[in-house]
Order: structure tokens, then sequence, then C-alpha cells
């Protein structure tokens, strides 16, 4: 890791050197803005404020994740963090978790048996939503291309979305949806270990009255992996397309439908593990990350086809309601074959730098059919206008989620430079024995360990109201019912076929409560427009089965509280925002044992003792500070723990007590220069744990590092006026200073580790019109 007093020498002079490009274009625009005094007058900070708006902007206008209504940022009772276009394309992220940077209180954690692993508040993030609409795969984030806006809710949202929310916030993507007014977008990418990319977006009216519009949107990517290992490549590809038309029946009533479709093929590369070292400790490897591999080239594939469609009526009643009807349907394949090292390295009275090489094989598939109907509007009470919001919402399967995983086999002692310097490219194990690919049909050779189909039909009902008994206080409340049933079926486990399949029926009926209230504090205060605190009490459930000690199968849901107070602002006219949340919440009934040896809260539990506790602080301010100057920047202060009565606490992988993000970006607006935007990026982050849950911890003890300090450059060049004027030019340099940064992909028990966020140039242009 980089912590030396010159690396962080190295850092401040980058910084420095942003500041100063920032300095002298804004004393460029504060001289243009002194000349607009000496010819306004009075009219000076006016002419100001005009001039805002001109540069590409960060800040998104409003969100409706948070409460299910129509908010805007400030009236929400929640941290709430709405990701643009503009901004994706800034820091070059195609999904929501490589904008995660963007987010206080969020982190990466990287790629683990083909998941994409997001941690909000400590809580490991399950599956994200489309359209308000839970997708279908678990851990895989949609194509940035295809988005309107990211939506991300810090903090639990299950009044609002039931169990299938995390308890640590919600992932939200809105789809582009059809263009009212022509459009035409092409672009191409290009960057090292072979990037390249191919974007299209065109839309518009299809009829000569306007009333049926489109919108289609295909991208193609091609990459490596971030390696380099002589005599071999690590190609990847993937591929989106977006298809969607709306159709304006009347003036008040819109029917669209929208099809949104993603495939990969991919090298489900993971990284490796850490190392034990002789005391029994657990300890970070040293060693090149361009060589961090350990399954085998010819033989390490993941295929993944996800489908989403989804039809929505909206409709406006003659006084104001609003109704939204959803029929929506996804559907998802995928197939991993891969090798992966099960470490630590060292352990298990193997050599100092040998790791145990296995096979691994999974297959997932599903299909789920949703119906959503919403209805929100004002409503008068006591001579006062208030608002509501009413949701129902049922889901069921159409085929049962499947999962199959194969035996794993043990194919021999892998070391930790297999694919060193001294790589010929021929794959060897640490007797000198050839690896090679498995010949022949996987599943025949391997057999079946487990398979399991999951039928899950959920019902929720939804209710909130916002009351407004001032003009300065708002105050939110809501509730969820959920009723649902879960039918598991296992016809093989332990790699036995079992006969009769063993079935698992599990039903739970629960309601949740929600409480928000935010006060206006401050009006049009020199460059406040706006100022308002908030209290929110939020509350979430997770339903789980667990073997009490008498071996019976019983269930009981984890459950969750969280109290949060904040306060947000707007200034220079809505220009910039600014967001602080105090929060602190407790999950209870997590199962734990005081004779188990594994993870934390695993097989073999028989008591609902164990706790997750937490209390942070997170900051952030985004917005034109300046005429061009755009700066998204946010800080956490993170104390989590998991408890576990028997064997103490300790605090959850990848989650570090401090961490923040400076995104700053000076768009020159006028002169030789204008529509040229130069930018930087610094991740900051402090250490974090890499051993997940406290038994781990007192078995081999304490493992916390990783801080890092990420440098990001960004190059656009926009044309005004001219031939060039339709085209956008730019350039990205991913960690300049080509900083380590390793995470904990998996606690526990391999303690698998990867590197994320390696060394990466891109340029490329679009051209829009």
């Amino acid at each position: 890791m980089s912590n030396t007093s010159t690396s962080r020498s190295r850092y401040l002079q980058a910084l420095l050197t942003s500041t100063a490009l920032v300095s002298a274009g804004t004393a460029s625009t504060g001289a243009a803005a002194q000349d607009q005094v000496q010819q306004a007058g009075e009219n000076a900070v006016l002419e100001e404020v005009i001039v805002r708006g001109v540069a590409r902007r960060f800040r998104p206008e409003e969100q409706n994740s948070a409460t299910g209504l129509d908010m805007a940022l400030i009236e929400t009772p929640q941290a709430v963090t709405v990701i643009t276009p503009e901004m994706m394309n800034t820091i070059n992220a195609d999904s929501a978790y490589e904008a995660t940077d963007l987010v206080p209180g969020v982190q990466r954690s990287g790629f683990g048996f083909g998941f994409e692993q997001i941690v909000m508040r400590g809580i490991f993030n399950g599956r994200h939503r489309v359209n308000n609409i839970l997708f279908g795969n678990i851990f895989t984030s949609v194509e940035s291309y295809a988005a309107e806006r990211v939506e991300i809710v810090r903090g639990p949202a299950t009044v609002l979305y039931g169990v299938t929310g995390s308890f640590g916030g919600e992932i939200n993507t809105i789809l582009k949806r059809p263009s009212r007014t022509p459009r035409f977008e092409a672009g191409v990418e290009f960057g090292n270990y072979d990037t390249q990319n191919y974007s299209l977006d065109i839309g518009g009216p299809l009829n000569e009255a306007g009333t049926v519009s489109g919108r289609f949107a295909v991208k193609y990517d091609e990459y490596d992996l971030p390696l380099d290992i002589d005599n071999e490549n690590f190609p990847n590809d993937e591929f989106m397309a977006l298809g969607s038309i709306a159709w304006d029946i009347t003036p008040t009533t819109t029917l669209r439908a929208t099809h949104y479709h993603q495939e990969r093929t991919m090298d489900p590369w993971d990284g490796g593990a850490l190392v034990e070292r002789p005391d029994g400790s657990l300890a970070l490897p040293d060693v090149d990350p361009e060589q961090w591999y350990f399954s085998h080239p010819d033989e390490s594939r993941e295929t993944l086809d996800m489908q989403f469609s989804i039809i929505e009526l909206e409709h406006g009643f003659a006084n104001g309601w609003q109704s939204r009807t959803q029929v929506a349907y996804n559907q998802y394949d995928e197939d991993l074959s891969y090798f992966y090292p099960f470490g630590p390295f060292g352990a298990y009275s193997l050599g100092d730098d040998e790791i145990y090489i296995y096979t691994y094989d999974i297959e997932r598939d599903g299909e789920e059919l949703t119906l959503r109907q919403t209805l929100g509007g004002d409503f008068e009470l006591f001579d006062r206008e208030h608002e509501f919001f009413l949701a129902a919402e049922y889901s069921d399967n159409q085929e049962p989620d499947r999962f199959q995983l194969l035996n794993s086999a043990f194919q021999g002692f892998g070391t930790i430079d297999m694919y060193g310097d001294g790589y010929d490219g021929q794959p060897r194990f640490s007797d000198g024995s050839e690896f090679n690919p498995i010949g022949g049909d996987r599943e025949e050779i391997f057999g079946v360990r487990q398979e399991l189909f999951e039928e899950t039909e959920d019902l929720l009902l939804s209710a909130q109201v916002l009351l407004k008994p001032t003009d300065r206080l708002q105050v939110m409340l809501g509730v969820l019912y959920q009723k649902n049933n879960t039918v598991t079926t296992i016809p093989f486990n332990a790699g036995e076929r079992i006969d009769p399949p063993e079935v698992t029926n599990v039903g739970f009926e629960q309601e949740v409560y929600r409480l928000g209230a935010t006060y206006d504090i401050a009006d049009d205060v020199g460059i406040l427009d706006d100022a308002r605190i908030y209290y929110s009490y939020s509350e979430g459930f997770e339903p789980q089965t667990f073997t009490d000690a008498d071996g019976n199968n019983v269930s009981a849901p984890q459950e969750m509280e969280q109290h949060e107070v904040g306060i947000k602002t707007e200034m220079f006219d809505g220009a910039v925002g600014t967001s602080l949340a105090l929060y602190d919440y407790e999950i209870t009934n997590i199962e734990v044992s005081s004779s188990f040896l594994g993870s934390f809260g695993g097989f073999g539990s028989t008591v609902l003792e164990g706790a997750q506790e937490a209390t942070g602080l997170e900051a952030e301010i985004i917005g034109e500070i300046l005429p061009g100057w755009n700066v998204s920047a946010n800080y956490a202060w993170s104390d989590i723990e998991i408890v576990d009565p028997n064997s103490g606490s300790a605090p959850p992988r990848t989650v570090p007590e401090h961490a923040g993000a400076i995104v700053s970006t000076y768009e020159f607006l006028d002169g030789a220069l204008e529509g040229l935007r130069i930018g930087g990026v610094l991740k900051l982050s402090g250490d974090y744990s890499f051993i997940d849950g406290p038994t781990n911890v007192n078995r081999f003890g304490a493992l916390e590092d990783g801080a890092h300090e990420r440098f990001d450059l960004n190059l656009s060049y926009a044309p005004r006026a001219g031939k060039l004027q339709n085209f956008q030019f730019y350039a990205n340099w991913i960690n300049v200073f080509d900083e380590d940064i390793i995470v904990a992909k998996q606690g526990n028990p391999g303690y698998g580790i990867m590197f994320i966020d390696q060394q990466r140039i891109t340029v490329g242009m679009r051209y829009s019109m």
C-alpha cells in the first residue's frame, strides 16, 4: 500500500495543480463577471446566476425512490444520491457498481463468483431495481448507457420496496424514455487492455402529430482483464440494447413499452486470497496485480443473458392525481465455469506460497412477472394541501428460480506466482505438473453437488402520506404490508439425489412503519436558497430460516430499526446542493452459535442473539460552484460492528472508518478554450477489515489494511460552434499513480481478495445532434 510521505506529497501536488487550473479559469470568468457588473449595476448578481447552467452540469433536478412521492431532493427525509449520465460519463463509469465513488457510505468489494459486490452502510447490497421493479439477476448492475439516471437510497427503504430491499439501501435505475424531439448520438472509445466500445442512441417522434415517439440505444464493449501475463489474452465482451416506444393517447394519458437486453461473455477472474503467516495470522500478499490470476485462461468463462420488459400506463386525472400501472417481466440465465483458489496461501499445512485450486461451476436462471399499481396526488385537509402515495405490487415466478452447483474438484496446488515472470504459456502446479483444462462435459465428470428450485409469490401494499401542517413543516408517515410464500425444492444436496425431493414451504406476513419530517429553517438568505433539517425513522426486516437446538426448521426474520437526522441545503438558485446525514441502526435476530467456526450467522446456528450495530456520518456537496466549475464531493465516517455474544465484536469487511471522494471539473465558457473541460477525481479511503465476523477474528486475529489514495484525470472538448460543434472528444486516465488497491471479496472460508481500479487510459469521441 502507498502510505508514505512521498506518496501523499504527489497526491497533494496533483490536487494543487488541479486547483490552480480551476482558479485560473475562475479568475477569467470573474473578470468577465466584473465587466457585467459595470454594465448591469444593481443586477450584477442576477447576471452571474444566469451564467450558471451554460456548462455541462452534475446536479439532477428530482428523484422519487426514497418516498414514492415526486419530491425535490431537499424535501426528502432520507439520504439520497442521484447519479446522472453526465456524472457517469465524467468518471467513465459503465454501471452503478463503477459509480460508487460518487456516493458517501458506499464501497465496491470486487467481483466474486460472477457477482458485483456493493457495500452500503456496512451491508452487502443484493438485487438492483429497474424503474422501481426488482431486477431478476442478483449482483448485476444495469449498463449506464441505458439509464436516464441512477437513484441510490441510503438506509432501509423497506416501507416502499418490501424485503427485497437491502437494509443498507436501494439502487434504482431509471431507463431511458422515448424522446419527443429528434435526437442522435453515436460514440466510439478505445483504451489499454484492448478496450473498445461502440454506442448508438437515437430517438424522436414516429408520427406527424408527435403523439408516438421512440428510443433505441445499443452499446457493444470488448476488453481484456487488467492483466499482463506473457503468451495469454483474456478477452471479454458485453452487449446491451434498449428499445422503447410511447403513445400519448391523450394529453394526460401515455402508454409506454420498453425492452432491455444485456448479455456478456467474460472471464470471471476474481483474484486470489490472503496469506497465512507462520504465527497463524493473516496478511496481504506482496504481488504484482497484473499477474494475480489462478484460473486457466482456456477454460474460465461466464455467460450471462438478462431480459427486462415493461409496459407502463400513466394517467393524470382532472384533480391532479397521477396513476401508474406497470406490468414487468424479467428473465436471467447465467452459466459459470472456472477454477478458483481456496486460501489462505500457506494454510492447512501447505507451503508458504501454495494454495488449493478447485473447479467451480454453477448455473442460475429464472423468470418473474410483476404487476405494480400506484396512485398519488394532493388532497385537502383542514384547509391545507397534503400529498399521498399508494402502491400495490404482486410478483410471481413464471418459472422457479433455479440454482445448480457442481461438485468442486481439487486440481492441484497453485503458487502465488504461477503466472509470474517465468510463465512460459503452460500453467503448472507447484510440483511442476501441468494445469490443463477439463476434457469433456464438466457436469458428467464432477456430478451435481446441489440443485434447488425456488418459487416465490409476493403481495405488497404500501401507503405514504405527506402532511403539511405549517408552511415550513412536512411530516411523512408510511406503512407496508407484505405477504410472502416461498417454496424451495431440493432434488440434489451434498452430492446425493434426494428422492422424493426435499420441499420447504415458508410464508410470512409482516408490517413495517416509517416516520419522517422536514422543517424549513431558512429561505433566500444570501447565497442560500433553502435549508431544511430532517428526521427519519425506518424499519426493515429480512426473512430467514434456521435450525434450532432441537433440529427443527424455524422461520424468524432479521429486524432492523434506523434513526437518521440531517440537514440539506440549496444554493445559487438551485445550482448547488449539500446534505449532512447522521444515522444509527441496529439489526437483530442474526443467527449465531457458540460452536460454529465458519462464517458469522451461517449453517448450524441455533440462536438468534447476533446483531449488527452502526453509527455513521455522511456528507456530500454537488453542483456548479462557480460558472463552469462543477464539484461532487463526499465524506463518510462509519462505526459498524458485527456482534456475536460468543465471540465479541468485529467490523464487517471492506468498510473503512473514513472514506471520501472529490470529483471536480472546470469548463471554459468563452474565449479560445471555450468547450474545453478539465477534471480530476481524488478517492481517499482508510483501512478496512479483510476478515469477516468476530469468530474469525478470534481465530486469525484482526487484519485491517488497504488504505489508499487514487487520483484520476479526465479531459473533454465539446466545441460550441463551427464544423465540430456536434462532436465531443474525451479522455480518462484512471489511477494515474498506479496505486495498488485491494478489497476483500470473501471474508471466509477462502479469504478471497482482489485488486480493483487498476490503471486504465481511454480516449473516445461522441457525435450528437
